[in-house]
């Protein structure tokens, strides 16, 4: 038998387990709502009225709007307390769903309202982390650590097959609102009544007037970013020049006036100075770019196998299930490795051979595949992805200094989840671009192709039906090779990064890599 007391600092075994579980359960909650929202995509859009494009967006506003968070996450718990900002988010987020739930018809305000889901997701994730820690005892933490990193994978596995059994088993993507707003209350009303009498130690002499004043800023930039891409998505960034226009200028303009206020300020959002530092600025670079490959197949796979193969939201869900099975575990090999000694730039380059291989397998199928043939390359999959994160923020991080290393890891969380957020309607353009390479490949003079489709169908409408079917099939295949050679260069890019110093081992890098996997 475990000996909870054992584990507990200051809370009876009874109220620290609840703790833990309250804890757990709200942080699944904000994560399930990012991956579960991807296959009820084409039902959102059916009950709004609009097309997918429009759909996508409170996908990636929501990336967007929680990895700006993570960045202000910090500051607010340094000045009210972890436990005041946590309470608040979770308020904020139930608050949320629930005017989501109302206002569904009117599809641009609904979009708003999955934005504050987003900011209330990336302001609870980082203090209800730093909140745990402070009830385990010292030398038990490292186990808090490790029950934390469980809940950071499932928007990619488990999220899937939530959002997949709502919307179709269950009848309806609502569902996962009704539920989130009944249990992001339940999670406030608990943290509340369980630490009432525990003071969150603030510093009250911590001004959080400028870095509020240097986040909306920077939010509202990185926001007017997402918005070029999301109306570049309805037109493949070939129409609608004049509003595109506009959103990168004002975009620009504003990433320039948050610069200027940034570097002048005596409380930096954003310290400028990392990256003067080897490998920060380079890791952050190819981290980046990995996750947007990542997103981006996660995105297009769940939207296609719905959209193109037929396969309804529940299997397409549980196709992602897979990717639990390594995930973590070998997250906590490549921890364990990299604190042996192990050079992280070795284990990065195999995760991003992993997804090249996983990526190349996928875009090898004929399809339309069957569902059981579909699992397999998921696993590979996993396995790449339990040995991303780690060496990945210990490439980044190999050469900043100790006192910057939390505020390093929020900017590459920040960062990385913003560029998620561009990668989801990124990969929609380029499916749309592969896809018209392929039927104008189909449809072109070649002689084959044309008796192959001519005789096959007398009635023009069912030819382009036929046409544009075969074209999406090729097309999914394509995606996947072009991301397979992405990572296969990125694998050969990381051994540009500079080899780690010698140095001895951070009691501090546990709860580094812990924050690192945070989505």
């Amino acid at each position: 038998m475990i000996d909870l007391k054992r584990y507990s600092r200051i809370l009876p075994t009874s109220q620290f387990v609840l703790l833990n579980l309250t804890l757990g359960v709200g942080t699944s909650l904000i994560l399930l709502n990012a991956g579960a929202y991807l296959p009820m995509l084409p039902y959102i859009a059916g009950s709004a009225g609009e097309s997918i494009a429009y759909a996508v967006w409170g996908q990636s506003d929501y990336f967007t709007a929680m990895g700006a968070a993570l960045l202000i996450a910090r500051p607010l718990m340094l000045r009210f307390g972890p436990k005041n900002v946590v309470i608040f988010a979770y308020l904020l987020f139930a608050t949320a769903c629930i005017t989501a739930l109302m206002t569904i018809p009117f599809f641009f305000v609904y979009t708003c309202t999955r934005i504050v889901q987003g900011i209330a997701a990336g302001l609870s994730i980082t203090p209800s982390f730093f909140l745990l820690l402070e009830y385990y005892r010292e030398d038990r933490q490292k186990t808090a650590i490790y029950l934390w990193g469980l809940t950071l994978f499932m928007p990619f596995s488990i999220g899937p097959v939530l959002g997949g059994w709502l919307a179709y088993e269950m009848g309806d993507w609502r569902l996962l609102f009704i539920f989130s707003f009944f249990t992001a209350l339940l999670v406030a009303g608990i943290l509340w009544a369980l630490l009432a009498d525990w003071e969150d130690k603030v510093d009250t002499s911590f001004h959080i007037s400028s870095p509020m004043r240097l986040f909306i800023l920077f939010f509202i930039s990185v926001l007017t970013l997402q918005e070029f891409f999301d109306v570049g998505l309805l037109s493949d960034l070939s129409s609608r020049f004049p509003i595109l226009w506009w959103l990168f200028f004002a975009s620009a303009l504003l990433a320039w006036f948050f610069w200027y206020e940034n570097g002048r300020s005596n409380n930096p959002l954003v310290r400028f100075s990392l990256f003067t530092h080897p490998n920060y600025a380079f890791g952050m670079l190819i981290l980046s770019l990995a996750f947007m490959c990542f997103q981006a197949a996660i995105v297009e796979y769940i939207l296609r196998l719905q959209g193109v193969e037929g396969y309804t939201a529940w299997h397409v869900g549980l196709i992602f299930l897979p990717l639990f099975v390594f995930s973590k575990p070998l997250s906590i090999l490549a921890s364990n490795l990299i604190h042996k000694g192990y050079d992280p730039r070795f284990l990065a380059c195999i995760s991003l051979i992993t997804f090249a291989i996983s990526f190349w397998w996928i875009s090898g199928y004929i399809r339309p595949a069957s569902w059981e043939e579909l699992l397999w390359p998921q696993f590979l999959e996993g396995a790449a992805l339990g040995l991303f994160f780690v060496p990945m923020t210990a490439v980044a991080l190999s050469h900043v200094p100790k006192a910057d290393h939390l505020h390093a890891v929020d900017l590459l969380n920040t960062i990385r989840n913003i560029a998620a957020g561009v990668a989801i309607t990124l990969a929609d353009i380029g499916w749309d671009r592969l896809t018209e390479f392929e039927r104008n490949h189909l449809t072109s003079p070649d002689s084959s192709n044309a008796w192959r489709f001519t005789s096959l169908f007398n009635d023009n409408h069912l030819l382009h039906e036929q046409i544009s079917l075969h074209a999406s099939l090729l097309a999914i295949n394509d995606l996947f090779y072009v991301l397979s050679l992405v990572f296969a260069i990125l694998a050969v890019l990381i051994w540009f990064a500079r080899p780690s110093p010698q140095k001895e081992a951070d009691s501090d890098m546990p709860l580094l890599e812990a924050l690192g996997e945070e989505p």
